[in-house]
C-alpha cells in the first residue's frame, strides 16, 4: 500500500466551454499518511475546486488523483469510504427526521429496505 494519504497529477478543472475559466491548473503533489495538510490561498485560488475533486463532488477536466490508494474516479465508493468531508455549504433538509435523512440517503446509494433498517439501527 501506499505511503500516500493523497496524489495528484497533473489534475485541472475548467468550468464552462473553451477557453473556460480555468479553476485548477496542473495539480500535481503528494500528501504523505499521518500528517496536517492546509490549502492556503486568496479566493478563487482553487482550493475548494480541488477539494471537491478529491472528494468526488466534482469531476477533475483532466488529470488524475488517488486518495488513500483509490483513484478518484475509478474507485471513488472506495475513496467515500475512507474520508469523511463537512462541505462549506452544509445542505441538511431541516425538515426530515433523522430516520428519514438516513433513509433518503440509503435510497440514494441504492441499499435495498432491510440495509436500510440495519445500517439505521447501527447508526442511532
Amino acid at each position: 500500500m501506499d505511503d500516500l494519504a493523497i496524489r495528484t497529477t497533473g489534475l485541472s478543472k475548467v468550468y464552462g466551454r473553451a477557453p473556460g475559466v480555468r479553476a485548477v491548473d496542473q495539480l500535481t503533489m503528494d500528501v504523505p499518511r499521518g500528517v496536517v495538510f492546509g490549502f492556503l490561498g486568496p479566493n478563487g485560488a482553487g482550493k475548494s475546486t480541488t477539494l471537491k475533486m478529491l472528494t468526488g463532488l466534482l469531476k477533475p477536466t483532466e488529470g488524475t488523483a488517488t486518495v488513500a490508494g483509490h483513484d478518484i474516479l475509478a474507485q471513488s465508493i472506495e475513496v467515500k469510504r475512507r474520508i469523511g468531508v463537512v462541505p462549506e455549504n452544509l445542505n441538511l433538509y431541516e425538515r426530515l427526521t433523522a430516520n428519514e435523512y438516513l433513509e433518503l440517503v440509503g435510497r440514494l446509494r441504492g441499499l435495498d429496505a432491510a440495509d436500510i433498517t440495519s445500517r439505521r439501527q447501527q447508526l442511532l
